[in-house]
């Protein structure tokens, strides 16, 4: 002890600092450390919950996308398919007006015909 006296360190001063030290590591891992770590470890978990959603719906719009795809090109087919039988219908309505008209036609022909031998 008297060594330290001899370099001008007063023993009662120091054990107070050191005292005061401790308290001061106490209250500030206390307050302030272990929170802000809390804080940290809290917020590195909502990022990885937010990576892992992100990746998730990432996926989850890949398959909307494809079926999407499937989906379009089914009523793609399936318009051509109408279209097709539309036409098809179409073409038989006219050529089924054409021949009733051919054949009233030639009905009005020999009706004129008839009514001119008479």
């Amino acid at each position: 002890m008297e060594l330290l006296g001899n370099l001008g360190i007063n023993v009662n001063l120091l054990i107070a600092q050191i005292v005061n030290f401790g308290l001061l590591l106490l209250i500030l891992n206390k307050f302030l450390y272990k929170p802000i770590i809390k804080r940290i470890e809290e917020d590195e978990q909502k990022l990885q919950r937010a990576e892992t959603e992100t990746k998730e719906l990432e996926t989850k719009k890949e398959e909307f996308e494809k079926e999407r795809k499937i989906e379009l090109a089914k009523a793609r087919r399936k318009s051509q398919k109408i279209i097709k039988e539309a036409e098809q219908i179409a073409k038989e309505i006219r050529e089924r007006a054409k021949k009733e008209t051919e054949e009233e036609k030639k009905a009005v022909i020999a009706q004129l015909k008839s009514r001119l031998k008479k």
